[in-house]
């Protein structure tokens, strides 16, 4: 299997942050995955490199996040910052991966933009982590403000990356 050696740098640096950046966020739960999952992300992180455009990659991310959901007995600790920063970088190197064929090399202004937009999504994380820890008391008026302050993100988020209009030719 030596087709890997006819890819670009790029493409062997994106391919192999999918492979190992949803298999880091399974294994720093404080809970130990089985082999099953194991394999099962394993399996699909390592199809998602080798072929972008497969929906093994949703899979694997899927997986990895029912997982903690399921089996993390109180998910709420600081591991799971780097469990969605794993993830989101693995969902932005699979979209980088999957820009073109393996052999040709990707354009640095497309992984700075890609970055960027991942980085500031991953904005949402820390904010919904400190809500949850900090605003512990329901009866508390901080939650809606706590969603006000995440749609506002959200919003200048958007309009950061917003592709202006095309004007009618006349």
């Amino acid at each position: 299997m030596t087709r890997w050696r006819t890819w670009s740098r790029s493409q062997v640096a994106c391919r192999a942050l999918v492979a190992v950046l949803p298999v880091v966020a399974l294994v720093v739960a404080p809970v130990r995955p089985g082999l099953v999952v194991v394999g099962l992300v394993v399996t699909c992180s390592v199809l998602w490199a080798m072929f972008p455009e497969l929906a093994a990659g949703p899979v694997a991310l899927v997986s990895v996040m029912a997982w903690w959901a399921l089996a993390v007995p109180d998910p709420v600790r600081p591991g799971i910052l780097l469990a969605a920063l794993a993830l989101s970088g693995a969902h932005v190197a699979g979209l980088l991966a999957a820009y073109g064929p393996a052999r040709a090399g990707l354009d640095r202004r497309l992984v700075v933009a890609w970055v960027r937009r991942g980085l500031l999504a991953y904005i949402a994380a820390p904010v919904a982590y400190a809500a949850v820890v900090v605003l512990d008391d329901p009866d508390s008026l901080m939650w809606p403000l706590a969603v006000a302050v995440l749609v506002v993100l959200v919003l200048v988020v958007g309009m950061q990356f917003r592709q202006p209009s095309a004007s009618p030719s006349s």
